[in-house]
């Protein structure tokens, strides 16, 4: 990775203009789990117990795995950002594992429908299910654009692209996936504890 000293500096412009992109993306994203937050907690509201008597609920225990290995994943992450700023050896390693970290918490997720599917939870069997599976999927997808961003970061340290001189992709792209964490940390709050 020798090459990637010879980058050039990015500039206090570029900086700010990731920053400003990723405020916009996240918000918008914000936004729209928001709406569905909302429209969870009313129906919620409106049950007269919850979860509703006899539904297929899903394994807290896997729940809080997927929960545990996500947040590990962001500050993994985000001590690799730290390294790349500083211009310490080990980025590349640690983003990996910060990858590797997310490929498992979707490996338990998928786990996780699975285990209410077997179950007979279908999205369609009530409206416990139907949240749950929409939430969830909702998420899903964010975790795979996530997925996606993480592989492409790796890609571009691999080949020099991302330096200490040329960090803020790699912030922004770590700052996405913490907003995904924060994103689980509410579902998880109420599908399994609340």
């Amino acid at each position: 990775m020798d090459h990637a000293l010879t980058l050039p500096r990015e500039t206090p412009r570029h900086r700010t203009d990731v920053a400003l992109g990723l405020v916009l993306f996240i918000g918008s994203w914000s936004m729209a789990f928001a709406t569905l937050f909302l429209s969870f907690l009313i129906l919620r509201q409106r049950q007269p117990a919850w979860p509703p008597e006899g539904v297929v609920l899903p394994s807290l225990g896997l729940a809080a795995a997927g929960t545990a290995v996500l947040l590990a994943s962001s500050v993994v992450l985000a001590g690799a950002v730290r390294r790349l700023r500083a211009g310490a050896p080990g980025f590349a390693a640690r983003w990996a594992l910060g990858l590797a970290l997310g490929l498992a918490f979707a490996a338990l997720q998928t786990w996780l429908w699975s285990d209410v599917w077997s179950a007979g939870g279908r999205p369609d069997s009530g409206m416990y299910e139907g949240l749950f599976y929409m939430l969830t999927w909702f998420h899903a997808a964010h975790v795979a654009c996530g997925l996606l961003a993480l592989l492409w970061i790796q890609g571009a340290a691999a080949a020099g692209r991302i330096g200490p001189q040329r960090s803020a992709p790699a912030a922004g792209v770590a700052t996405f996936w913490h907003f995904v964490d924060a994103v689980w940390l509410v579902l998880f709050l109420g599908f399994f504890l609340f």
